[in-house]
């Protein structure tokens, strides 16, 4: 189920929630902060091309009660191409585009057709309209929250199938409230074991060949 893990990384990947007529198609019954929040997130990504940031993944482990932690530098440019370069403790990169994933560890390449890994399929889609702004092509089988914490924006979400998303009970995103940037991920598996994600010095709309994205 790793791959799962790697491909949760596309609900961060734009962080805006509009569609290509810049209209927001907002999730059904939602309040006025939340509609604000949809607004301000979509104004401030849509010129987004690229991301670059450092990431520090620390996974909690339960039953033997440890914390792994590592920690590399996360790319992204429109549409969909992802790069993962972990630096410690080991040395590896995972790159991904639209319809590849390719690990790469120790020299050797493993590659990975999306569309024949059937435990992702519906997990693709639920990253693509959030990518995409358009929450409510989210399948009915997933339920997309928000609120205002102290001092961060918090999505969530949640399938209503319990069999859905592999090992994953829930995703929590946490935004700056400022600015809007990417703070924290949080992924919670039905094992009770997590998995955080820090991001900083983040980058935008840095220059980023599209041949680092190719293997």
């Amino acid at each position: 189920m790793r791959l799962v893990t790697y491909l949760l990384f596309f609900t961060i990947l734009n962080s805006g929630f509009w569609t290509s007529t810049g209209k927001i198609n907002y999730p059904a019954n939602i309040s006025s902060a939340e509609e604000d929040f949809y607004s301000e997130l979509a104004r401030r990504s849509r010129d987004i091309s690229t991301v670059t940031a450092d990431f520090v993944q620390s996974k909690h482990i339960k039953v033997v009660d440890e914390t792994v932690v590592s920690k590399g530098s996360f790319y992204y440019k429109k549409s969909g191409n992802v790069r993962f370069d972990y630096t410690s403790p080991k040395v590896m990169s995972i790159v991904m585009n639209s319809v590849k994933l390719h690990l790469v560890t120790s020299g050797k390449t493993t590659t990975f057709q999306l569309d024949k890994q059937k435990g992702l399929s519906d997990l693709a889609r639920v990253m693509e309209a959030c990518i995409g702004g358009d929450i409510n092509s989210i399948p009915k089988s997933y339920r997309v929250s928000y609120r205002l914490l102290s001092n961060r924006h918090n999505l969530i979400i949640v399938p209503k199938n319990k069999e859905i998303m592999g090992p994953y009970s829930k995703i929590e995103l946490f935004l700056n409230e400022a600015d809007f940037s990417l703070d924290e991920m949080v992924l919670y598996e039905k094992s009770n074991d997590y998995t955080t994600y820090k991001f900083s010095n983040l980058i935008l709309n840095r220059s980023l060949s599209g041949k680092m994205f190719l293997l």
